[in-house]
């Protein structure tokens, strides 16, 4: 069996691949790195690590050579290229989070660097391998609704969602992070190539963060955190004690690690990032951006991310020259309508339960295909470069107010 090690023992490396990889034997988890001793430590427990496979820095694993065949790289964005960098230099296969880098230089340097390398590179794409997509690839291949003509996808992030994560969280702040588009959005743009088939040529977007401002709060005297017994709770619909004990944030409670109890919870928001108001944060990414796109092959698309809807999913449509395709990824909904006689077909596509509608999972069976394939075939996938740099020309382009060629 193939060995990996995983750097970054958060969110992405331990509660979504690691978990993966070991209840389907894909690779046996020799190492980890993360900073934070008590992750570390469970995370070595869990895995039955060696000690001296544990590492608080990844320089000092990286020092050692090659300790494994594969590395998970599952560290904050602006934590990326160094790691990356020396895992190339060992002759790691490397799976990388996404956004590769949370700048266009390190992206085109990171192009660079892996143009000939001869082991796996990929990225956390996880959308083009959710069985949703992989559904809706068959249809097209059959040509049901005759060739593409033109796209809506809209990533609805749930107004709890985005105030966790880019209001409160860690994704807040272009300088510390990246913008919303590069954050959030980078596989929406690898999704809509790989369903069109054809890379973008021109591209243009508007956005702002126009909501979570201080002037938009119920009243001036909002005090700094939820917990300092806000006048407004009872109405505000941002109440972190609300959301994080009753509401629909209580999704992200397991991050506290303070367990589920109503009044640790609460115990908690007084303190972290999250019990903050989220008009008095210092958040500066956009709540809202549209992007309008035109491929090399003449199909037009819409792609729209919005902080304002009840539900955290993606929608999409697909118009055709004999039909249509429309659908919701966490329903797993599909609905095809002919033009020729107006029929109407419908699926309903499940998934393994992993994280983003299966896709976490179909990226991981994927990486391991590449890494257990020794045919020699090409391992690095260059529409991965290409997805990133269209989202920071669609964030160049709502920063000028202008129409961009790609």
């Amino acid at each position: 069996m193939k060995t990996c090690i995983v750097i970054g023992a958060g969110g992405r490396g331990k509660d979504c691949y690691a978990p993966y990889i070991q209840s389907k034997g894909l690779f046996k988890i020799t190492g980890v790195v993360e900073p934070d001793t008590q992750k570390r430590e469970q995370f070595r427990d869990t895995y039955a690590i060696e000690e001296d496979m544990c590492f608080a820095d990844y320089k000092e694993m990286f020092a050692k050579g090659r300790l494994a065949d594969a590395v998970l790289i599952c560290t904050q964005d602006r934590m990326h290229m160094e790691p990356t960098l020396l895992a190339k230099k060992c002759g790691y296969h490397i799976l990388l989070e996404k956004p590769i880098a949370p700048t266009l230089r390190e992206v085109k340097r990171l192009e660079k660097e892996f143009r000939n390398y001869d082991k796996v590179f990929m990225t956390g794409f996880v959308l083009r391998y959710t069985p949703f997509i992989r559904k809706i690839k068959e249809i097209l291949a059959e040509g049901l609704i005759g060739d593409i003509v033109t796209m809506q996808l809209n990533e609805n992030e749930g107004f709890w969602h985005h105030a966790h994560s880019y209001v409160r969280g860690p994704w807040s702040q272009s300088k510390t992070s990246s913008p919303l588009i590069v954050a959030k959005s980078s596989h929406d743009m690898d999704l809509m190539m790989y369903l069109v088939g054809a890379s973008g040529k021109y591209i243009s977007s508007y956005g702002d963060n126009t909501y979570f401002r201080f002037e938009n709060a119920p009243g001036a005297d909002v005090p700094a955190r939820c917990t300092d017994g806000c006048p407004y709770a009872d109405t505000c619909t941002y109440n972190a004690v609300e959301q994080y004990t009753n509401g629909k944030a209580r999704y992200f409670v397991h991050k506290f690690e303070c367990g589920e109890d109503r009044e640790a919870i609460i115990e908690a928001l007084k303190t972290n990032p999250y019990g903050r108001c989220v008009y008095r944060c210092d958040n500066d990414v956009c709540d809202h951006q549209v992007v309008s796109m035109e491929f090399e092959n003449g199909v037009t698309a819409m792609f729209t991310v919005s902080a304002f809807s009840l539900e955290n999913n993606r929608t999409l449509k697909l118009m055709g020259t004999k039909g249509e395709i429309g659908g919701c990824m966490e329903t797993g909904e599909i609905v095809v309508k002919s033009f020729r006689d107006m029929s109407e077909v419908k699926y309903v596509v499940t998934h393994d339960g992993t994280k983003h509608c299966g896709g976490d999972g179909g990226l991981m069976d994927e990486f391991a295909r590449a890494v257990y394939d020794e045919s020699g075939a090409t391992r690095v996938d260059p529409w991965m470069f290409e997805a990133h740099k269209i989202v920071f020309a669609a964030e160049e382009a709502r920063e000028r107010r202008e129409r961009i060629k790609l």
